[in-house]
C-alpha cells in the first residue's frame, strides 16, 4: 500500500469530468447516426436499405450506447473506489484516535 495517495477533491473532479464525458459522447454518437443517415438518404435500392440496417442497430449500438456506457461505468468504478478510500482513511483514524 506504499505510496498509494488519494487527492480526494481531484478524484470529484476526475469522476465530474468523465461523467460529463460520457454524455458528450452519446451526443456526439446521436449526431453520428443522424449525419450518416442524412448522407445515405438520397440512396435507393438494397444496399442502402441493408446499409441503412447496418448504421440503425450495430454502429449506433456501439457509437450512441456502448461506447457512452462504458465511459460513464469507468466514473462509476472510480466514484466507488474514491468512495472505499475515504471510509477507510475514515475508519483508520478513528481506530487511531481511539473512537
Amino acid at each position: 500500500m506504499a505510496g498509494c495517495r488519494i487527492v480526494n477533491a481531484g478524484m470529484v473532479t476526475a469522476v465530474s469530468t468523465i461523467a460529463d464525458i460520457s454524455g458528450k459522447y452519446k451526443s456526439a454518437g446521436e449526431a453520428f447516426i443522424k449525419d450518416l443517415n442524412d448522407a445515405i438518404n438520397e440512396m435507393e435500392g438494397a444496399a442502402k436499405d441493408a446499409l441503412k440496417n447496418f448504421i440503425d442497430t450495430d454502429v449506433n449500438q456501439f457509437v450512441a450506447v456502448d461506447l457512452p456506457t462504458a465511459v460513464d461505468g469507468m466514473s462509476k468504478l472510480l466514484e466507488g473506489n474514491r468512495d472505499n478510500f475515504e471510509k477507510v482513511d475514515a475508519q483508520i483514524a478513528q481506530s487511531i484516535s481511539g473512537g
